[in-house]
Order: structure tokens, then C-alpha cells, then sequence
């Protein structure tokens, strides 16, 4: 029960607490506006475990993978805008604030994850004799996810001082990319996605049953034996932004020169 607790923690909570660590060096989120996102996070995921079972229905018995990958995919796409806000000189509205979206960002991924976690969380208090394990293992779990996101705030912030703000928005893109690529496996399993090929096996080298294998995970969503699949959706979800950053700086510096003339 202890260990299990850990790996709930490892699954479903560390991402919440890893990506509160990457918004913390980009944007500067008071209290209030902390608890507020992670208030309405929560009542939102009760809400939607408490309809689990009618939305499951949908879609001929495929509604929750639809919605998780759904979510996943509105996860990625905040990053994005978050990411085009902080770079753009420009005004970007008021719905694209960088404290509009990442507040955005925190209700939608713990909805996403804690959903998962309360659910499965509910069902380890449900078992007898496990109150005590239960409670080590949270403990336990609530200490590992704090230390790795303080020590990744503190390596973003060290980024992003010695190469830039777009250093720090590249490690969250690579995190939202392996959050999206693992979300894909979601519609293979209700067939709407063909299933690939596997492309090497990594097993040996790290395991992803092992804790250093379920920390890579979570940060770039790394598992042993990759298909193709996985591996389309993680490349063309980093590279994608990339080539477009790449190519308006192009453009913005010939401008900036003719200003100049």
C-alpha cells in the first residue's frame, strides 16, 4: 500500500506540482490568485469524478478517453499561448495575459490529474488496515513531488538567467509534448488511433516500472519501448512551435533593420 500511494503520487500529482514549478519562474502568481486556481481545479474535479460513469458512456464507451485527451491537448495548447504572450511585444488582449492562462493552465491540469488521482485515492481509503500506509504514503509522496518542483524552479530560474526566457519555455514545451504523446495512447485503446510499431526497447537501460523511469515520465514523457505513434506526436508537438518562433524572428528582424535605416 505504502509504495502504491508513492506511484499514485508519481503519476498523478507530480505533474500538477511540475508544472506549477515551470509557471512560478515565467509568471508570478500571487496567493490569492494560487489558491484560486487550485480551488476551482478542485471543485471541477469533483464534479467531473462524480459524472465519471455517465460520461464514460459517450461516444459508444470512449467519452473519458476523448475528454482526458481532450484536456491534454487544451493543456498543450495553453502553453503555446502562454509561451507566444511572454515572447510577443506586442498586446496580446486580455485573454491571453500570462496570468489569465496560467491560472488556465493550473485548473485544467489539476482536473486532468486529479481527477485520476482522487478517484484512485478513494479507493486505497476504502481498503481496510491500509489508513496508516496510506498516510506514510502520503507524507512520503507530498515530499518528493515538493523537492523535485522547488529543485526544477530553482533550475529554470537558472535557465532563464543565463540563457533567456525562451530556455524555460522550451523545458515546459518538452514537458506538455510527453504529457500530449502519453494522452495519445488514450485513443488507441478505443481504436480511434491505429496502433504502431514499436521502435526500439530501453527496458534494460531504464525501466519504466523503476522511479527514476516513472520521474522521466512525467518530465518528458519517456517510456522503454516507444511506438511510432508516441514518438510522432512528442517530435511534431516540440518542433512544430519551434520552426514558428524561428521563422517570425525571421521576419521581425529584417523590419526591425529597415526601421532603423
Amino acid at each position: 500500500m505504502l509504495i502504491n500511494t508513492v506511484i499514485l503520487f508519481m503519476h498523478y500529482a507530480l505533474p500538477i506540482f511540475i508544472l506549477l514549478g515551470f509557471l512560478f519562474v515565467q509568471v508570478k502568481l500571487s496567493l490569492h490568485l494560487q489558491f484560486l486556481a487550485v480551488l476551482v481545479g478542485l471543485i471541477t474535479a469533483l464534479g467531473f469524478i462524480s459524472q465519471v460513469d455517465s460520461l464514460g458512456a459517450w461516444l459508444d464507451g470512449a467519452g473519458l478517453e476523448w475528454i482526458f485527451f481532450s484536456l491534454h491537448l487544451l493543456l498543450y495548447s495553453g502553453v503555446l499561448l502562454l509561451a507566444y504572450g511572454l515572447l510577443s511585444r506586442t498586446n496580446t488582449g486580455k485573454w491571453l495575459e500570462p496570468m489569465r492562462l496560467a491560472v488556465l493552465l493550473v485548473v485544467v491540469m489539476i482536473v486532468t490529474k486529479g481527477s485520476n488521482f482522487l478517484l484512485y485515492f478513494n479507493g486505497y481509503l476504502n481498503q481496510v488496515n491500509a489508513l496508516q500506509s496510506l498516510l506514510v504514503g502520503t507524507f512520503v509522496g507530498l515530499g518528493i513531488c515538493l523537492s523535485i518542483a522547488i529543485l526544477l524552479y530553482f533550475s529554470m530560474e537558472w535557465l532563464g538567467r543565463h540563457f533567456g526566457r525562451i530556455a524555460p519555455l522550451t523545458a515546459l514545451l518538452v514537458f506538455v509534448a510527453g504529457q500530449l504523446a502519453n494522452a495519445s495512447n488514450l485513443l488507441v485503446q478505443v481504436d480511434v488511433l491505429p496502433t504502431t510499431s514499436v521502435l526500439w526497447n530501453s527496458q534494460w537501460w531504464l525501466d519504466d516500472e523503476s522511479e527514476y523511469g516513472h520521474l522521466c515520465n512525467v518530465l518528458f514523457g519517456y517510456v522503454a519501448r516507444p511506438t511510432a505513434l508516441h514518438m510522432s506526436v512528442f517530435i511534431i508537438s516540440i518542433l512544430c512551435p519551434l520552426v514558428i518562433q524561428v521563422w517570425r524572428l525571421k521576419r521581425v528582424k529584417p523590419v526591425q533593420r529597415g526601421v532603423q535605416q
